[in-house]
């Protein structure tokens, strides 16, 4: 009996629950591109954006448990991990439009080939990656996360999972 009590003491606490947690969606003037759970390995995505999509519009969503953050940031990294812009969006407490909008005009403006967007917030201050774009005219090779991104990932994530990176 109490052998039984052990073994379902350890199977009930090695399995992962992951119901609710941080979620985020990127939409491409209103076409969902990305829809994950922080949780989840992450999808890799290339999009192409050039000079025919310059009135289009990135739509970021981050859901902290299905709250929305405060002092909610998007900032984009070069192909070297380097911050070469940042947007603010304001706060909208017990609001359901999460929308962190991102004309591609804006993209093109920062004459970068390959963009990674980061998400920060004050509930959220190391960020979370949400989005890794291509910029220009042909598709190229995939982008990796940092290492101190794939560490926070592997913490949240059992060890027998791989994943590709956005």
């Amino acid at each position: 009996m109490f052998a039984a009590a052990v073994m379902l003491c350890i199977t009930l606490l090695s399995s992962r629950a992951h119901a609710g947690g941080d979620y985020f969606k990127v939409y491409l003037n209103n076409k969902l591109i990305i829809e994950q759970h922080v949780w989840e390995p992450l999808k890799l995505q290339q999009l192409q954006l050039g000079k025919a999509n310059a009135d289009d519009e990135l739509t970021f969503h981050y859901s902290h448990c299905g709250k929305l953050g405060s002092n909610r940031k998007i900032a984009v990294q070069d192909a070297k991990g380097k911050v070469i812009r940042e947007w603010k969006f304001a706060d909208a407490p017990g609001s359901k439009q999460s929308g962190m909008v991102i004309t591609v005009k804006e993209l093109l403006a920062l004459q970068q080939r390959d963009l990674r967007f980061f998400y920060t917030a004050t509930e959220l201050p190391k960020g979370q990656l949400v989005g890794s774009f291509h910029v220009g005219s042909q598709t190229t090779s995939q982008v990796t996360a940092p290492a101190a991104q794939r560490q926070r990932l592997a913490a949240l994530l059992p060890e027998r999972n791989t994943f590709a990176l956005l």
